[in-house]
């Protein structure tokens, strides 16, 4: 309200009542307190309930009856942000008449202390709205229960599912994607999947690959999942009796043949497409945990390198990739056999972002880069972000060095190789953004500004953040040194803008 007078009332009905569809019930219902305009709730022909439980089991199941039968208009969203006291009563509140033509449904467990592996409810697949569901979101949800045979069980309608910070056993998880032909957003944050077969029978003595079919999925996010599995091994006492523990699932077959636009975050496993993705559009793969390598007793960097290039090149048919990594040097592929052996071709794609800490010492993290160049042969756009933190970087100085006279400088051209192997960089590539910290005068950022300008020979435009608000003005003098440099030799001139953060 105040001295502009009560602008929200002037909002036409269609507005408000959209307004409404996402406020909790509570407030909504207030609104009728706020002025004369509203005396006349809005809220019942919003077509939403959101609903927040309280202490009282017996009054929110009465509160939520109360406001699915209030509503004027068809209820088309349904939100239950759930306690752990009354997520027994979920199934009672689906199978009310008034909610059985929800379009998006929210599940939102809560818990006082917020206790990751807490799961408070299991939900009964059946109670669900089947013929209008297009939208559901779980959040702490420790599985799905089925009463109905498989062959019975159809959300033809269901097109979007998210689930987080919840347990689901793979073959349970499977049967309800099986049953929603139209579903074809897949969202999974810090999710736990168990792999192991049905009722834990015929445990294996080894971890094996295990299978996710996903045959309408158009995006498919793997967020900080955990694929685990439980196995028989023999007792140390003796080879007759077997203890059962749990181990990661090391290998994932993703049969998602739609797939436009995939984002994995976690664990480096040996993820595999049973049928590649022929019309992949984005790619985000992020390997920079803490913990993104396998936990084992015999670490192999060899392995980790063929295991990483493998997974990448799943998306060979992608236009846009983005990938994190938490050191540069782990992903340098050194020599020419292996490169030959690993490095996938990049045939469709783009734009490429790639984001890693480098080391001070050495020459594998800008062998990573061509590496990365080398798969690309119609590269666009290139982002680089090197500001990231790294424990085994030098401290940095006081004061940035001008980077007008370095003291030194390693051509990284020197490492190219025979010029055919980088097409992308010599015909395509016309953008360039570097993010880096200007430590020292002969710093990889430096280097490789100074490579992109004598190599890429249809640059347009290199967009830099040193660390330093005028370093591009510093970078004007030898940008028409490079410019000039480049015109004798038939290439475009480029320009140096700063890089918004």
């Amino acid at each position: 309200m105040g001295r502009g007078g009560d602008r929200l009332s002037e909002l036409p009905d269609d507005l408000l009542r959209r307004i409404l569809h996402f406020a909790p019930l509570k407030q909504a219902a207030s609104t009728t307190a706020l002025s004369r305009r509203w005396r006349t709730p809005l809220w019942p022909s919003s077509g939403a309930v959101n609903l927040e439980t309280g202490a009282d089991r017996a009054r929110f199941f009465s509160a939520a009856r109360a406001a699915l039968d209030a509503a004027d208009v068809r209820v088309t969203r349904l939100t239950l942000r759930l306690d752990s006291k009354s997520t027994i009563l979920v199934d009672a509140v689906l199978s009310y008449q008034a909610a059985r033509r929800v379009k998006e449904l929210r599940l939102v467990a809560k818990d006082p202390s917020d206790y990751y592996p807490k799961y408070l409810y299991t939900l009964t697949v059946d109670s669900l709205p089947l013929k209008t569901l297009r939208f559901l979101q779980l959040t702490k949800c420790n599985g799905f229960l089925y009463k109905t045979e498989a062959a019975a069980l159809v959300l033809p309608r269901l097109s979007s599912l998210r689930l987080s910070r919840c347990s689901h056993r793979l073959s349970s998880l499977q049967r309800f994607i099986d049953a929603a032909p139209a579903l074809a957003a897949i969202r999974l944050h810090h999710v736990i999947i168990d792999a192991t077969d049905k009722d834990g029978a015929n445990l294996p003595l080894s971890p094996t690959t295990r299978c996710f079919v996903c045959p309408a999925a158009t995006v498919l996010v793997l967020d900080s999942c955990t694929w685990e599995e439980k196995i028989r091994r023999r007792n140390d006492c003796t080879s007759i009796y077997y203890h059962t523990v749990t181990v990661d699932v090391l290998g994932v077959e993703i049969n998602a043949p739609r797939l436009r636009r995939f984002k994995y975050k976690g664990l480096l496993r040996s993820f595999s497409f049973s049928t590649r993705p022929l019309e992949l559009e984005q790619v985000d793969l992020d390997f920079s945990g803490p913990d993104y390598k396998r936990k084992k007793l015999d670490p192999d960097p060899d392995r980790d390198l063929a295991i990483f290039w493998r997974f990448v090149g799943n998306f060979t048919s992608t236009r846009e990739m983005r990938l994190r990594v938490k050191h540069l040097e782990e992903i340098a592929v050194l020599s020419e056999a292996r490169r030959v052996e690993l490095l996938p071709m990049f045939r469709r794609l783009q734009r490429l972002e790639v984001q890693g800490a480098p080391s001070t010492k050495g020459k594998s993290a800008p062998l990573a880069i061509l590496n990365l160049l080398r798969c690309c042969p119609v590269l666009s756009a290139l982002r680089i972000n090197l500001a990231t933190k790294n424990q085994n970087d030098a401290p940095k100085k006081e004061g940035a060095p001008d980077a007008r006279n370095p003291q030194k400088e390693i051509q990284v051209a020197a490492l190219l190789g025979p010029s055919h192997h980088f097409q992308g960089l010599r015909s395509s590539l016309r953008r360039v953004a570097l993010r880096f910290r200007l430590e020292k005068s002969d710093c990889l950022g430096i280097k490789l500004m100074k490579f992109f300008a004598e190599n890429a020979m249809v640059l347009e435009e290199m967009r830099i953040d040193g660390g330093e608000e005028k370093f591009c003005e510093h970078m004007n003098p030898r940008t028409e040194k490079w410019n000039s440099k480049r015109r004798k030799l038939g290439a475009t001139s480029f320009v140096v803008l700063p890089l918004k953060r």
